[in-house]
């Protein structure tokens, strides 16, 4: 069976897929998109099976809660470039990266629209429940020191914390822990996060040597 496959197809050869490939197989390819081929099913059983051991949880809303984070950076974003209007090039470039969040959460909003039999796994629920804990207190922290007032050394310092811990939380759970057809839904948000963080070390570094008497008083 090669191509995309057929319901018409499938029922022909029952006894044929369900002793060649299992049940679940035969069972994944009834209800399978109209797109998907034979060896696209057989992959997506082979991934079920290689979590099996692992904690599944729903993947719509653990996108849900990385839009959040999205939109709270560019909250904080807006907030510091206007806080630094007196130093025109660092104020546009918090407005610029605020913009390049609402981008990510853009993104994201679009393929969590596609991705409603995506799965997401973790060795346990545990551990993506400490790892949002502490980005929530992270994020936290972080908006209490914007909305009281930060220097500009302490602005760019948040920045790396910032984007960092997005690497760490959401760029790195939707590339390692998603099953493969979800993947490469998110392949354009991996992109776009890959060059907004190459953009934002080349600037925070900029304004450092440029800004040292601020930086480094």
């Amino acid at each position: 069976m090669q191509g995309v496959i057929t319901t018409k197809s499938i029922l022909q050869n029952p006894l044929v897929i369900i002793e060649g490939f299992g049940l679940r197989v035969f069972i994944n390819a009834l209800f399978a998109d109209k797109d998907a081929t034979f060896l696209d099913i057989i992959s997506q059983c082979h991934e079920l099976d290689a979590h099996k051991d692992m904690a599944r949880m729903n993947l719509s809303e653990i996108v849900n809660q990385f839009i959040g984070y999205e939109l709270k950076a560019q909250e904080l974003y807006t907030i510091l470039s206007k806080n630094f209007s007196d130093l025109s090039d660092v104020s546009a470039f918090f407005k610029h990266i605020a913009s390049h969040e609402e981008g990510h959460a853009i993104v994201l909003a679009r393929v969590r629209r596609e991705i409603e039999r995506g799965h997401y796994w973790k060795e346990s629920k545990q551990i993506h429940i400490s790892e949002i804990e502490r980005f929530d207190r992270f994020m936290k922290e972080a908006e209490a020191a914007v909305l009281s007032g930060v220097s500009l050394a302490e602005a760019l310092a948040l920045v790396d914390q910032l984007e960092g811990s997005e690497i760490n939380i959401v760029f790195e759970n939707l590339n390692k822990s998603v099953d493969m057809k979800s993947r490469k839904r998110f392949e354009k948000f991996f992109v776009m996060t890959t060059e907004h963080v190459g953009y934002c070390e080349k600037q925070t570094t900029a304004f450092r040597k440029k800004y040292a008497a601020l930086v480094n008083p």
